[in-house]
């Protein structure tokens, strides 16, 4: 009995060092940083390995997704990396990045199939959800591209006169 004993206080020991370790896992994959890297990066990721790429694109790293400047961003997450490039001024110019950026990712997947569970995506930064715990104030949706301020009126002058005179105006 005093073996059986041992073997559920042994499991149970084990139980709780498994969860200790997910805790700790989880909370090292939460704190992980976001780097924050121009979008022009995108182009060297498909022929610099992963040393050279950090290397030569160091980024900016932010801890909190709501310090991110606003802007369009062609997010890549998997396990501890963080990678958003951006700010992007257009929506349409992000989708041709993360297109590209897709072709490189697919390429790598296919060459190591142990690559699962990555986040590939173009968002507007800080969105909402990032922002919620940090501040209460609403974010502004993102500008849209062909809206222009209105336009003030024209000053009058002679030649405007002259032209609605003869009904040119």
């Amino acid at each position: 009995m005093n073996t059986m004993a041992n073997r559920v206080t042994r499991l149970e020991r084990g139980a709780w060092l498994a969860h200790l370790g997910s805790f700790f896992l989880v909370t090292a994959l939460a704190a992980s940083p976001i780097r924050v890297i121009d979008e022009s990066a995108i182009s060297f990721t498909s022929f610099l390995s992963r040393a050279d790429f950090d290397q030569r694109y160091p980024g900016k790293l932010v801890d909190d997704p709501a310090q991110l400047e606003t802007g369009w961003y062609v997010i890549y997450e998997h396990e501890a990396l963080n990678y958003y490039f951006g700010p992007i001024l257009l929506e349409s110019i992000g989708e041709d990045y993360l297109d590209q950026l897709t072709e490189v990712v697919e390429a790598a997947v296919a060459q190591r199939p142990s690559i699962q569970d990555y986040r590939l995506e173009l968002s507007y930064e800080p969105s909402i959800r990032s922002s919620s715990s940090s501040s209460a104030e609403p974010l502004a949706e993102p500008p849209l591209p062909n809206s222009l301020p209105p336009q003030p009126e024209p000053q009058p002058s002679f030649w405007g006169l002259i032209k609605k005179i003869f009904g040119f105006g």
